[in-house]
């Protein structure tokens, strides 16, 4: 999990609660383009990865759907407090489907019923005071630390101490939306790899070794053309290390 940025409220979501502030988020997806505008600035608010588990959130291919759905933080259900969580912009998120649909697009690697991460176990509970919510957080420092051989997740009890981050409460974020499954693990760990096998190759050509994590992090640690960040930023960013500091500071990294 990273921070997240949010940007301006499309106006199809702004129009709408003007005109009917008590609808349920049902009834304004009953129009595909509305929801289409809410999920593509969700996307791009969030460079194109899941709030939660970072993976690239793709788009249908086929006569598969799309790994991305929106995701209300504080449960829509909730209506004790008179608000309408529904349609409230700062409530929304842009997630994957968690490994639990099958007619997902690339089913082999991101269908792993009964392996669910992200918004599945999370489900309608009201999570509010016991996990990190990730449009609340620092861009800096990463609060997590990731393990190469295994692509497990684990957090930085040092950068959470820096960043006054609860370290419990960023525990719970790990253990309750399953970011150290056994799918996330599997997931991670082809990325990490290929990262190491890169840094390998250019200290075998003769390359300083902290060359090599400088000119990795400038190619990897940037949005690409489509404005998307590369799928688990996080675990990239720890890999390497101040290299991977020094290019976010560069280019004014803000989540």
């Amino acid at each position: 999990m990273k921070n997240i940025v949010k940007g301006a409220e499309p106006n199809a979501l702004k129009q709408y609660v003007t005109a009917h502030p008590n609808n349920s988020w049902k009834q304004f997806t009953g129009k595909e383009p509305r929801r289409s505008a809410v999920q593509q600035q969700l996307v791009s608010d969030q460079g194109g990865i899941c709030a939660y588990c970072e993976i690239d959130l793709k788009p249908a291919a086929g006569n598969t759907q799309a790994d991305l759905r929106v995701e209300h933080f504080h449960p829509k259900s909730d209506k004790a407090t008179g608000h309408n969580w529904h349609l409230d912009w700062q409530n929304l998120l842009a997630v994957c489907h968690g490994g639990s649909q099958a007619d997902v697009v690339d089913p082999a690697l991101r269908h792993t019923s009964p392996n669910h991460s992200c918004d599945v176990p999370k489900g309608n509970n009201d999570w509010d005071t016991v996990i990190l919510n990730p449009m609340q957080l620092a861009a800096n420092p990463c609060l997590f630390r990731f393990d190469r051989s295994t692509g497990a997740i684990q957090v930085d009890p040092h950068n959470c101490q820096t960043a006054t981050v609860d370290i419990a409460k960023a525990q719970a974020t790990v253990d309750n939306l399953h970011l150290d499954s056994a799918r996330l693990r599997n997931l991670r760990k082809p990325v990490l790899d290929q990262l190491n096998q890169q840094l390998l190759s250019m200290v075998q050509t003769g390359m300083p070794l902290e060359e090599a994590r400088q000119r990795l992090a400038r190619v990897l640690l940037t949005k690409n053309a489509n404005q998307r960040w590369p799928a688990f930023l996080s675990a990239i960013r720890h890999y390497l290390g101040e290299a991977a500091e020094q290019q976010l500071q560069a280019i004014g990294y803000r989540g």
